[in-house]
């Protein structure tokens, strides 16, 4: 059975890469999203920006251009839909060559994950400016990060009536996917939280410190 699952991937693998272009991360993305259903370019850009997506962001003009490069290089093809009262749209649907392409790019690991967090920077840098300002900033990115979680929860809510399921799902489903992946980001909001919390509490100590020197200098010039 797996010499014939093995050997199944291998031709599929070689049928993705015919036309040797390469696709970016976005466009596996893209191509994730009609695995699961058709869309058209203005529902995945719904899907694929706040609050609905807190995996792989993407603007409405980007999304058009990439999938515009996937139904060129055949991993994606689109059907016109016209409407009496509305403009035209175009239904995208994955192809047997697309999914060929997608199900490669799922087996390819380990997978690198880019550092680039913003907010690590600044506190790295934090102490150029006084224990106020800095517990202020903390303060405010706890905030958003507590508005980011409600966010998501809306996106979790909204994908379980968008595909008439409920989570959590067998890993089994074509959504346990999404669902892990929603609950991944949550999770991480969450312990982010807990770090900028412990941050505060530092932060807290050192101006209690701080006080209570102040104070004590203050009784001393009294006595």
């Amino acid at each position: 059975m797996r010499s014939k699952l093995n050997k199944r991937t291998a031709l599929e693998a070689a049928e993705a890469k015919k036309t040797g272009q390469k696709i970016p991360v976005i466009g596996y993305a893209l191509m994730g999203r009609l695995a699961q259903g058709d869309q058209t370019g203005y529902q995945l850009s719904l899907i694929m920006g706040p609050p609905r997506n807190f995996i792989w962001e993407a603007k409405h003009s980007q999304i058009y251009t990439v999938l515009g490069a996937l139904a060129r290089a055949g991993y994606v093809t689109f059907s016109q839909v016209i409407q009496d009262s509305k403009p035209n749209k175009k239904v995208y649907s994955i192809t047997e060559q697309g999914r060929a392409a997608l199900r490669e790019w799922v087996l390819q690991s380990p997978t690198p994950e880019p550092h680039r967090h913003e907010f690590a920077m600044k506190v790295v840098s934090m102490w150029t400016v006084s224990p106020e300002d800095a517990l202020r900033v903390i303060r405010d990115q706890i905030e958003l990060t507590n508005t980011e979680i409600g966010m998501i929860d809306e996106h979790y809510n909204e994908a379980q009536r968008r595909y008439n399921t409920t989570f959590p799902v067998p890993v089994t489903s074509r959504y346990f996917g999404l669902y892990a992946a929603i609950k991944q980001a949550r999770d991480t909001k969450l312990a982010a939280i807990e770090w900028y919390e412990w941050i505060a509490e530092q932060l807290v100590d050192t101006l209690q410190d701080k006080a209570d020197a102040a104070a004590a200098f203050d009784d001393s010039k009294t006595t």
